[in-house]
C-alpha cells in the first residue's frame, strides 16, 4: 500500500504526438480533471517524455486502481480528438492517436489485478 493506504498503479500512456507541446499538455490535463472538471486527488501526471524525431510522447500517470481506469480514458478521448492520424508524421511507426497503455503496478496490487 501507498503512504496514502492506496492500491497504486501507473500508466505509461504513449501517444502520436510530440511536435505540438500545447496538444501533449492537454491530453496530459485531461487525465487529472474528473467529469465536473475538477482535479482527481488520487491522479498525479508523473513525467512526459517527448521524442520530436518520432513525434510521439510517453505520459506517466499514477493514480489509485480504481481512478486509473477513467484517467487513462480521459486521456484517451483527448488524444482522439486532437491528433489528426492523417497529417501525423514521425519516424515511429503509428497505429493511431494511441499506440500503446501499458499498465504497471506499483504499490499495494499485484500484476493480475
Amino acid at each position: 500500500m501507498s503512504r496514502l493506504g492506496l492500491p497504486l498503479a501507473a500508466c505509461l500512456l504513449n501517444i502520436s504526438e510530440a511536435r505540438r507541446k500545447y496538444i501533449v499538455e492537454n491530453i496530459a490535463k485531461a487525465a487529472l480533471l474528473d467529469k465536473n472538471g475538477q482535479k482527481h486527488p488520487e491522479v498525479t501526471v508523473l513525467n512526459i517524455f517527448s521524442d520530436q524525431d518520432y513525434n510521439r510522447s510517453v505520459i506517466t500517470i499514477a493514480a489509485s486502481v480504481d481512478k486509473l481506469g477513467s484517467a487513462v480514458l480521459a486521456a484517451c478521448l483527448e488524444a482522439f480528438r486532437a491528433i489528426d492520424m492523417e497529417v501525423q508524421e514521425g519516424i515511429h511507426p503509428c497505429l493511431g492517436a494511441v499506440d500503446l497503455i501499458p499498465i504497471y503496478p506499483l504499490s499495494g496490487v499485484g500484476v493480475e489485478e
